[in-house]
């Protein structure tokens, strides 16, 4: 393939409104269309601090492979997709790591579709230093980085965006079977078994995040994300953000998570979510946390329980 071109963004029409559905709620920014602008020199004007994350979110999305050094990945087709997100949102003056569980799930999807989970933490600056961080773990199946239609565990990580080791980065322990780019082989049956994959992430003493990985079992160290790629993050983190997202065609939407909206009782989940101190200590999060939906009516998300538990997906009822 010949030298990726850059991307083209523009929002127009970001309605901000409250959805309550079917026990399902969130706030939900429509978006209209996603051509015609160039981000080119205007991505700092167009980032958006921690108070509108689902822009900074889509930004990120679409921006990451052409910020890799893997020049030939394929490219979003703006004309043709849409980019759907639930997730819940977290703000705090500290985070310094987490444990959360999900649900692993795998499907058909075209090469330009990609769908998936995100468990992402960021530190989106201060007053005195607004640079910006973050780091997100997951899976997702993204038929258009990986030439098939299988479930991959993956990270990423800002400024450069980089997916799994693309360029340095992530560094992975050495002799480990789960490194980033690899297949989940077995995976969630909406109808029957259920596969989980837990993450453990939290910053060490030296400000490295150091990230765990269990299937089924309890999460090893896997990999770690050095202290020297970030600035702010080095330090701690600032928002927390968990939940599903899908690019798809509009003329046949892409399943998120099991493909069944957060009300039925085959959605996928994000379960057992407790927050670690800086000694290490874990404790659960707060039930009420800001939810943001691209459409509640096609991919929903519910509140987080008392158990630290919430279901997510779409765009199927039942």
């Amino acid at each position: 393939m010949g030298k990726a071109s850059s991307p083209f963004i523009m929002f127009s029409s970001i309605l901000v409104s409250a959805h309550i559905i079917l026990g399902c709620y969130g706030y939900a920014l429509g978006q209209d269309k996603l051509d015609g602008a160039s981000l080119g020199g205007e991505v700092n004007r167009l980032t958006p601090s921690y108070m509108d994350p689902l822009l900074f979110m889509a930004i990120n999305e679409l921006q990451i492979v052409q910020r890799s050094q893997n020049k030939d990945a394929p490219q979003l087709d703006v004309g043709a997709t849409s980019l759907y997100v639930a997730t819940h949102l977290m703000d705090s003056p500290s985070y310094y790591g987490l444990t959360v569980t999900s649900d692993v799930y795998g499907f058909s999807i075209q090469e330009n579709e990609r769908s998936g989970i995100l468990v992402q933490i960021n530190n989106f600056g201060y007053s005195t230093d607004p640079i910006q961080d973050g780091i997100t773990l997951g899976w997702h199946v993204y038929p258009g980085l990986y030439g098939d239609s299988k479930t991959h565990f993956f990270v990423s990580w800002t400024k450069t965006g980089c997916y799994n080791l693309q360029c340095p980065g992530y560094v992975p322990e050495a002799n480990v079977s789960i490194v980033p780019g690899v297949a989940i082989e077995e995976v969630s049956n909406p109808n029957g078994a259920k596969r989980a994959i837990i993450f453990k992430v939290f910053k060490d003493n030296s400000g490295d995040w150091l990230v765990h990985i269990g299937l089924d079992s309890e999460p090893n160290l896997v990999g770690r994300f050095p202290k020297s790629l970030f600035t702010n993050l080095a330090k701690e983190g600032n928002n927390i953000r968990l939940g599903g997202f899908v690019i798809t065609r509009e003329t046949q939407l892409a399943p998120m998570g099991s493909g069944f909206l957060c009300n039925n009782t085959k959605a996928a989940s994000f379960s057992n979510i407790q927050l670690i101190d800086q000694n290490g200590q874990t404790s659960k999060v707060v039930q009420n946390q800001p939810t943001f939906a691209s459409d509640n009516n096609t991919y929903s998300i519910s509140p987080i329980s008392i158990e630290g538990k919430f279901t997510y997906g779409g765009p199927l009822l039942q």
